[in-house]
């Protein structure tokens, strides 16, 4: 109960606050008594304090009351609700204010770092910030250039009035950004890896490839500073013609100076890494043979189409600056062969690996590379681009060999002062009553028999080597199965004379090289110009992505190569 004085009056106001219902009665008993006290007292004179009165209930009754405690705690949870709220709302302010800040600091300094952009930097980047109303917030712009590069640098700050968390003594939000970008020319090394087999002969491909690659190496220069791009062109059909030079860089077995191919086993294509002779334990390459393992040209005529071609026009060009340079080599390839793209992707990505810079070191030296040139291949960074570009019109075909036991030492085969060639054989001879073997001396280019070596005491052994100069294996073969008369020899002479590399292997090892490039960093394109389906996801395994996969017909190659030189130009930019 509460009670108050008002002067002379006394109001007492009962309150229940436990039970609405319930104790209606009750209250209204107890309120009746109390009234019945109250004029008791008035009419006995008594004034003073209520309170020495009344007789109030025993405290232990107001323990037991529990209506209205709900109210009161209801009451405490929407205030701490509210500021709870309200701290949000403060927070999201302050949020928002500083997306829409970071994000006009992002836009406004890459526009001002642009390159082709003609304007103040700083100016760019006020007028970003003016045209979005926040010029207030933005307090320092710094330009820096430097080489063939700008770095754009803004910060922003900002005190943000609180509504809420004032009252927690939080009367402001504070944010402050940086932003800086930078934009420059990388330096760019390139491999061109083109298929010049023989199957590009049709339908002027190879005429289409070299406009189109004229035309690649046109713009990448055109949008670079001088020496700062350097591009290898990489010919390949059944083997890469990698010149005297280059080869002579290397530790080989069975060398010889008719043709300058490498025989890389299937552990060479899981690595971009090459072992030029400085390398440190450099290993040993096997030095492709010159020989034809394809054609028939009778005896002793020489070769018409070698694994290894030997010509200049088809070697590799590496490291060049010049545009001229590529060009002229570009438009000069000649097609013939079979179609090695794993071989042709080695060389091309072990261009770009810095296992090969004691090849470029050389070849300044012999002056076949600009000393512009020193330092390269480097190492991928943001500041090198290294850029591969694979082109082919078919799959990979069998990639010929011949067997150790061949290719070097002395053969059977001796040349005579005039020329001419003679070797052993077993040859069948028949009289009327009965046949017989006997050992005689086969010349082939006359097709006569003798008694003994052909020049006699004149006459040298050749090696293999030179006789696989001389002879083509198909007619090599043929010379002793004319001379023996048995067609087991002939069908012994090509199979030991001729082995080779499945499409099937050299597709596994083509994915190898890829990979291996991909994870050092080189970009990859790749391009099927009019190649069938089944050469598709072999070329687009090997690109970087589906996306870096182009599949063109007739004239589209050089939008081909367009597209990739303007993706390759803009991705020179570092931002």
């Amino acid at each position: 109960m509460l009670g108050i004085f008002r002067g002379d009056e006394i109001v007492v106001d009962l309150v229940n606050t436990q039970r609405a219902s319930g104790l209606a009665q009750n209250d209204a008993a107890r309120e009746l008594r109390g009234k019945k006290v109250l004029s008791s007292l008035r009419r006995k004179g008594h004034r003073g304090s209520l309170l020495s009165h009344l007789r109030l209930p025993h405290p232990a009754l107001y323990a037991k009351e529990e209506q209205g405690s709900l109210a009161v705690f209801g009451l405490f949870t929407f205030v701490i609700v509210m500021i709870l709220a309200g701290i949000g709302v403060d927070i999201i302010r302050h949020e928002t204010l500083r997306t829409e800040l970071q994000n006009t600091l992002d836009r406004a300094v890459l526009a001002a770092a642009n390159l082709e952009n003609s304007f103040d930097p700083e100016v760019v980047v006020e007028d970003y910030f003016a045209k979005a109303g926040l010029s207030q917030y933005l307090t320092n712009v710094k330009t820096e250039v430097s080489g063939q590069g700008r770095r754009v640098t803004a910060t922003v700050s900002a005190d943000i009035p609180t509504y809420f968390m004032k009252f927690a003594a939080v009367d402001t939000l504070s944010l402050a950004s940086h932003g800086a970008a930078e934009q420059g020319l990388a330096n760019l090394e390139i491999s061109l890896v083109l298929d010049v087999s023989n199957s590009m002969n049709s339908s002027n491909r190879i005429g289409n490839l070299s406009i189109a690659g004229q035309e690649f190496a046109q713009t990448i220069f055109d949008n670079s500073a001088p020496d700062a791009v350097s591009m290898s062109v990489v010919p390949y059909s059944t083997q890469v013609n990698a010149g005297p030079t280059i080869l002579s860089e290397f530790n080989v077995t069975d060398a010889h100076s008719n043709s300058y191919c490498l025989n890389f086993t299937s552990s060479d294509f899981e690595t971009t890494n090459i072992e030029p002779k400085d390398y440190a334990g450099a290993k040993y390459y096997q030095q492709t043979l010159a020989f034809d393992p394809w054609y028939y040209n009778d005896f002793n005529q020489g070769t018409i189409l070698e694994v290894c071609d030997p010509h200049s026009y088809n070697r590799i060009l590496p490291f060049s600056n010049s545009l001229s340079e590529v060009q002229s080599k570009i438009s000069n390839l000649r097609a013939d062969g079979n179609t090695s793209i794993d071989v042709g992707v080695k060389w091309g990505a072990a261009l770009l690996d810095t296992s090969a810079a004691p090849l470029t070191g050389a070849l300044i030296a012999s002056g076949e590379v600009s000393p512009s040139m020193t330092g390269r291949p480097a190492v991928a960074s943001a500041s090198t681009l290294k850029v591969m570009v694979v082109m082919t019109d078919g799959v990979n075909t069998t990639q010929y060999y011949m067997p150790s036991n061949y290719r070097s030492g002395n053969s059977d085969i001796y040349l005579a002062p005039d020329g001419r060639v003679s070797f052993s054989v077993r040859k069948r001879t028949c009289s009327y009553y009965s046949c017989w073997y006997e050992t005689k001396w086969y010349e082939p280019q006359s097709r006569n028999y003798y008694s003994s070596v052909y020049g006699g005491s004149n006459a040298t052994p050749l090696t293999w080597p030179e006789v696989w100069q001389r002879f083509t294996v198909e007619s090599h073969a043929y010379a002793r199965y004319y001379g023996s008369g048995s067609s087991n020899d002939y069908y012994f002479w090509t199979g030991a004379t001729r082995t080779g590399v499945s499409g099937t292997t050299k597709n596994e090892r083509l994915n190898d090289i890829c990979t291996a490039a991909k994870n050092n960093g080189v970009l990859i394109f790749t391009i099927g110009f009019e190649a069938p389906n089944d050469a598709e996801q072999v070329l687009i395994s090997c690109a970087s992505s589906p996306a870096h996969y182009y599949d063109v017909d007739g004239l589209e190659i050089s939008d081909a190569f367009a597209a990739i030189a303007t993706k390759v130009t803009e991705l020179r930019l570092v931002e």
